[in-house]
């Protein structure tokens, strides 16, 4: 990976509050919570880092200060820009990153981890000369099914299938005039969804490694399951 995608500019939303995370999300911005040791924003941009991305902006919010200090520790060779919105939504905190962006960017979510091919995402979005290319993961039942019929004898147990869904998963590839369509005040499902009804929207269908954080169970399981997430040497 990286000359498909060196000139991107990945776009990080890093700003939330992270409530379904408390009490370590009191003193702590959602992204530094640690994973093996290390902060979720750490794996998130130096998987970016290995697949050639070298420009980064952070859209935070609560407890931003830590995130600048954490951006200390980062590789000098990349170009990270903090834009503080305080408490906004997402559109408008991609709002007022617009001025540091330029031609294709990507979308990550700060508490979201994929294995994400993105030359592959690029081509086809370039392909389809979509708008917006969302990233979507098929969507797994956080229970088993039970199989039986009209005559309610059981015929069988799936546990936790996947089911025939798709999930948007983040790392969302957009072109810069796309931002030209928000409006201060508004949401993501609302800006998709305009998308959507106009017919500029397309989806990426990922089916490799994803993890999300947003509950204590979703920490508990990210913390076995990033040790053999990346195949990748962490840092490279």
């Amino acid at each position: 990976m990286g000359a498909d995608v060196e000139d991107l500019t990945a776009v990080l939303l890093c700003g939330g509050k992270g409530e379904r995370l408390r009490p370590l999300t009191e003193s702590i911005p959602k992204p530094l919570v640690e994973l093996n040791g290390r902060p979720i924003l750490y794996h998130l941009m130096y998987y970016l880092g290995w697949s050639g991305i070298r420009r980064f902006i952070l859209c935070v919010g609560h407890r931003w200060e830590l995130i600048q200090e954490f951006t200390r520790t980062l590789p000098t060779r990349w170009k990270t820009t903090l834009v503080n919105s305080g408490d906004a939504t997402m559109t408008d905190r991609l709002l007022d990153s617009r001025e540091h962006i330029e031609g294709q960017f990507l979308i990550c979510y700060g508490d979201t981890l994929a294995d994400v091919d993105l030359a592959a995402l690029r081509a086809q979005h370039s392909s389809a000369q979509a708008a917006l290319t969302i990233t979507v993961y098929p969507l797994q039942s956080p229970f088993g099914i039970v199989a039986f019929g009209e005559d309610a004898v059981v015929t069988g147990f799936q546990e936790k299938p996947v089911l025939p869904y798709w999930i948007n998963m983040g790392f969302m590839l957009a072109e810069r005039e796309t931002l030209n369509r928000l409006t201060r005040g508004s949401d993501m499902p609302e800006f998709l969804s305009g998308l959507a009804r106009a017919g500029n929207l397309r989806a990426y269908r990922h089916r490799g490694r994803h993890l999300t954080v947003n509950t204590p169970k979703d920490l508990a399981q990210a913390e076995v399951e990033i040790r053999e997430f990346y195949t990748h040497p962490t840092g490279s």
